[in-house]
């Protein structure tokens, strides 16, 4: 007997664990939406009132329209875009908007932590190497938001021709779907049906290495900002005993 093997969502231990991951994922979803909403509708507010925005506050414009992009398609989305077939709880959708939340999801994951790092590394030259906003904005903020969108875009749309945006575990990724077969009570899956391997396999080995790169990125300039700070502190209160 065939089937198409997708990984069960009882991957997350039973029926049970099902129903609460689905609720906490659109809870957090909403909360999310709800919590980015504000700040664009803050930022937009103070365009729309001619007050000035600096890049910081710009960065975050950005960051929170991926984060909104990504909560509505991914942790609130969630089953509701995956496949019917695939048996998973709420799930009713089909392969097209499987492949949607698929782009979104990269879209937006990739451009939050790529906005980010753009925030660590606007703090860092404003403190550490004593940049002024304006200097920020005509040097860095430009092609730094052109970089930015492009990366994510590209990275989010190469899975799609090669259909590489498949369910597992209640949400569509890049991924395999396989062609397995049931043979003395022993599944056996030895081809893929949909997906392409070594899409699969970049994409995971890219993620993981962006990721990292970006947490070290991120954790590295806060360090070299606390340690400037607290070396300028140092410095006023020697000043001040001295005086």
């Amino acid at each position: 007997m065939e089937l198409l093997h997708v990984p069960p969502f009882s991957c997350v231990g039973s029926a049970r664990n099902e129903l609460i991951l689905e609720i906490v994922r659109r809870i957090i979803g909403f909360l999310s939406i709800i919590g980015s909403s504000f700040i664009v509708s803050d930022i937009v507010k103070k365009v729309h009132d001619g007050n000035g925005t600096d890049p910081y506050q710009r960065i975050m414009l950005v960051l929170s329209m991926f984060d909104i992009i990504y909560s509505i398609f991914v942790p609130f989305g969630g089953t509701w875009m995956v496949p019917k077939g695939t048996g998973w709880r709420w799930a009713v959708g089909n392969t097209a908007s499987c492949s949607a939340q698929g782009f979104f999801y990269m879209f937006g994951a990739f451009g939050e932590i790529f906005y980010q790092a753009a925030i660590s590394l606007n703090i860092l030259l404003l403190i550490v190497f004593g940049w002024t906003q304006e200097k920020f904005a005509k040097k860095v903020e430009k092609p730094m938001h052109v970089i930015i969108i492009t990366v994510a875009l590209i990275i989010a749309i190469v899975p799609l021709p090669f259909q590489s945006y498949n369910p597992f575990c209640g949400q569509c990724i890049p991924t395999l779907v396989w062609k397995c077969s049931i043979k003395d009570e022993k599944e056996s899956c030895n081809w893929v049906l949909r997906g392409a391997r070594t899409v699969a396999v970049v994409s995971d080995i890219l993620s993981g290495s962006l990721l990292i790169i970006a947490l070290i990125f991120c954790t590295v300039a806060m360090v070299w900002v606390y340690l400037h700070v607290r070396r300028q502190e140092v410095k006023m209160q020697r000043y001040v005993f001295r005086g």
